[in-house]
């Protein structure tokens, strides 16, 4: 076992990039309860636009079904849907898991963020929380050319920086590129400064047992860049199609490997976009501030798509 998990009784596992990335939390909770060490699965209530036509995350006001634990936080079981009848991964996962799992309300400030999850953590004993990124967008330095996605992940990242002064956080990246947004080359430009930092915490393969496991999720989920570790897992290493099609990207053995990085050298030394949003009072400010930094967002994406929509609707 890695050595630095070796400490810990109870985690939280987050998939910080909305979507599927709650797939991506199950390598490392099955590599964990393998050790003793119980888990919490956590996510965000932001499906991608194909998906969910509503931009932005779903505010709790628009989330039925759900146990509200603080502004911050609440539980999403497997009828947890929006008021207009979408079923986000996590309702999903956690009919399949048999098990609530736990949203997060990005709309708020890092540091109100930060402040529910220690409210959490301490209230249900909780000694380690990992962030999980499926594709690696959470490590982007903010230059990769193809960067687009960057909203979630920085908030995210920012929150469990504040966190880390307390309660222990790592981050997890997940499928090398599997979205399609960073080259192999730029992850490797990422990850040789993390580790020259001594940033890099160790890497954990997908198993038998959390492959089975994430093909019963994807099954029952939408996803692309989660499938692709599981496409690596079965030796298929030729480029695949994601995104409908409109994305080619390479599958190779590091698609399948979770790399655990130090929270606090991803953010200080690697992520601009997280330290550019860190003091902001909430996602609309956060937004704004990576825009006018030169920035493409999710965000202003699915804004931009939901008003050319609502403009075809006029025709």
């Amino acid at each position: 076992m890695l050595k630095s998990f070796s400490n810990y009784k109870k985690a939280l596992l987050i998939g910080i990039g909305g979507g599927a990335d709650i797939i991506g939390t199950i390598p490392t909770k099955l590599f964990l309860e393998s050790y003793g060490i119980k888990c919490i699965l956590g996510g965000l209530p932001w499906e991608r636009y194909s998906i969910d036509p509503f931009p932005g995350p779903r505010p709790f006001s628009q989330i039925i079904n759900n146990d509200i634990i603080n502004d911050s936080l609440c539980w999403a079981k497997q009828d947890t849907k929006t008021l207009d009848g979408l079923f986000f991964s996590e309702s999903k996962a956690s009919k399949v898991l048999k098990e609530k799992i736990l949203l997060v309300n990005i709309f708020n400030s890092s540091a109100e963020i930060s402040k529910d999850l220690i409210s959490f953590c301490k209230k249900n004993k909780v000694d380690l929380i990992v962030g999980v990124d499926v594709g690696g967008d959470v490590i982007a330095i903010g230059d990769e050319n193809g960067l687009s996605s960057p909203l979630a992940d920085s908030i995210m990242l920012s929150a469990l920086k504040r966190v880390g002064r307390t309660i222990e956080t790592k981050i997890g990246v997940l499928g090398y590129g599997s979205d399609g947004e960073l080259k192999h080359s730029e992850l490797n430009n990422s990850l040789s400064l993390i580790s020259k930092k001594k940033g890099l915490i160790g890497m954990q393969g997908i198993t038998n047992d959390s492959s089975k496991l994430m093909r019963k999720l994807i099954s029952k989920i939408e996803t692309d860049a989660s499938r692709i570790p599981i496409t690596a897992f079965d030796g298929n290493y030729e480029p695949a199609k994601i995104r409908r099609g409109r994305l080619t990207i390479d599958v190779h053995p590091f698609s399948q490997v979770t790399f655990f990085v130090k929270t606090s050298i991803v953010f200080k030394h690697v992520s601009l976009s997280a330290k550019l949003i860190h003091k902001s009072s909430n996602i609309w400010e956060s937004n704004s501030i990576l825009l006018n930094n030169g920035f493409k967002t999710e965000l202003d994406f699915e804004i931009k798509k939901h008003l050319i929509s609502l403009e075809d609707t006029k025709l």
